[in-house]
Formats: C-alpha cells, sequence, structure tokens
C-alpha cells in the first residue's frame, strides 16, 4: 500500500464521515484481488470496512441505475448491506462481513452449486423491477471494434443470435448479468450475490448460461449435464435457447477483455470459440 493511495483512501473515509481520525498510523489498509474496481480492506476506530472504488470499464456503468438496483437486492435479502453508495462516483463504503468467495471448481460441489441457483432463483423469481443498466443483447454492438477482423465477425454473429432469441421470445425478470466465481459469497452458511453493477432487466437464461460459461462447466460434461437438469433446462428448444444465450455471452465478455487488452489471450479465445459454435449451429 503506497503512502498516495493510504492518503486518497483516508481521505474518502473523512469526506464521508466514516471516521474523522487523520493520523494515517491510525489505519491499517489492505488491498483486495478485483479484475477492474480496486478494493481495500480498511481498519480504523477499532471497526473493519470494505472501500470500493471504481475502475476504467469498456462499457459505461450507470451507477444511479447499480445503486438502485444494490439497494433492492439488499432489501430482498440477496446481497450485503453498505453504508454508502456514491452515485457519482460510484465509491461504495461496506461494514467489513467475514466471508468466503467462491471458487469456479465450488461450482462441482452440488451443495454450493443449488445454493448459487438457489439465490438467482430468488431474484428471477422476484417482483423486483430493476433500472435498466447493461443489456447483453445491445453492448456487443457498441464495445466491438469494427476494424479487427475477429471483433466484427463477433459482431455479425452477435446480431444474429440476438435476432434468433427475439424470434423464441424474451423474457424478462431482474437478473445480475456477471456471474463469474468471485460475485458468489459465502456468509453466516446462506449464499449471497454481490457486485451489481451489471445488473438489470434481462433474461434469466442468460444469467445461467453466463454462469455456466464463466465458471468452465462445459469443461466436464457430467457436471453439465447434472447442472442443467439442476436448473430446469432439459426440453431441446430450452438447451437450444440456452446455449446460444452462452454464446452470446462468450461474445460479451470476450469483446470486454479485448476492449479492456487487445491482446487479451482469454479475450480471443472467447471470441474465436463463440465463432465455432455458432458454425456448428449454423446460425
Amino acid at each position: 500500500m503506497n503512502m498516495l493511495k493510504a492518503s486518497e483512501v483516508i481521505e474518502i473515509f473523512l469526506n464521508y464521515d466514516i471516521s474523522n481520525v487523520k493520523d494515517q498510523s491510525k489505519y491499517e489498509i489492505s488491498e483486495l484481488d478485483g479484475i477492474t474496481n480496486t478494493s481495500f480492506v480498511v481498519l480504523v476506530d477499532n471497526k473493519k470496512f470494505v472501500l470500493r472504488i471504481p475502475g476504467e470499464n469498456p462499457d459505461v456503468i450507470n451507477r444511479l441505475s447499480e445503486k438502485y438496483n444494490t439497494k433492492k437486492a439488499v432489501e430482498y435479502g440477496l446481497t450485503l448491506p453498505y453504508l454508502i453508495f456514491d452515485e457519482d462516483t460510484g465509491i461504495k463504503i461496506s461494514e467489513f462481513f467475514d466471508i468466503y468467495t467462491y471458487k469456479a471448481a465450488d461450482f462441482k460441489n452440488k451443495n454450493m452449486r443449488n445454493s448459487a441457483f438457489n439465490v438467482l432463483n430468488k431474484l428471477h423469481k422476484s417482483d423486483l423491477i430493476f433500472k435498466n443498466n447493461f443489456s447483453p443483447m445491445n453492448v456487443f454492438k457498441e464495445i466491438a471494434d469494427i476494424s479487427v477482423s475477429i471483433e466484427q465477425e463477433a459482431k455479425e454473429v452477435g446480431i444474429k443470435i440476438v435476432n434468433k432469441l427475439n424470434e423464441i421470445g424474451i423474457n424478462n425478470h431482474p437478473c445480475h448479468q456477471d456471474l463469474y466465481s468471485g460475485n458468489f459469497i459465502l456468509y453466516n452458511d446462506a449464499t449471497y450475490l454481490i457486485d451489481w453493477e451489471y445488473s438489470s432487466m434481462g433474461d434469466n437464461y442468460f444469467d445461467f448460461a453466463d454462469l455456466f460459461w464463466q465458471n468452465e462447466f462445459d469443461f466436464d460434461k457430467n457436471l453439465r449435464n447434472e447442472a442443467l437438469n439442476e436448473i430446469g433446462i432439459s426440453k431441446e428448444d430450452e438447451i437450444y435457447k440456452f446455449e446460444i444465450f452462452e454464446i452470446l455471452s462468450m461474445i460479451t465478455w470476450g469483446l470486454w477483455a479485448l476492449k479492456r487488452s487487445p491482446k487479451d489471450n482469454d479475450g480471443h479465445r472467447a471470441l474465436n470459440k463463440a465463432i465455432k459454435l455458432s458454425i456448428d449451429k449454423k446460425l
């Protein structure tokens, strides 16, 4: 933790009246791992907090929508509460909770996997009306660099998928829409979702397809088939819709990764796989 970052963290705590302690020696600050945002655990006044400072995202996040959706998720017991959420800056401060963060391998554990499915089903079946924020049906068009051949091809595949999904029919449920393992946590033996930056109204099939893709369910055929049965997707038409949503997830996050770093190997792999699968399905 360098001096500049420490001073910035302390200034934030003073500005939001979390503490009136100005002496840096009275703070213990440690950085948490994160993909885009920078987060810190801060100990001051014998209390622990988590501070999130938003990073540069390839897409534009509507922080007002994120705050509204997060508040609603808190009220429904889907996520842990926060103390401060600045809709202008995206800075968020929460009480520190002693949590366990899911790893991709945890979805091989049936109990943990079904706990994750249950919290997702609770979200999808709720009467929550989220403010619109992020749409996987559209965002790939906005972030694709059509001067790069693989991105142009991925965008064309995405458009075909969206057209096909519109033919099939789109559901309208409150969705999380960024379901990599680290956004599932265990607290007091219950599973919660965190980080609602991409939450919006959408199709619940995308949420499950995104969870499968981001957590490598496709690497284990038995796990994939068992999990599909657990979420109630078994009919041929249901599986088809699910699978093309998976391709859309690959395109969305593949382009997102390349927008952050044009040489991102995972981004290239995701787009190449999406394009191959679209050919296999004759989209």
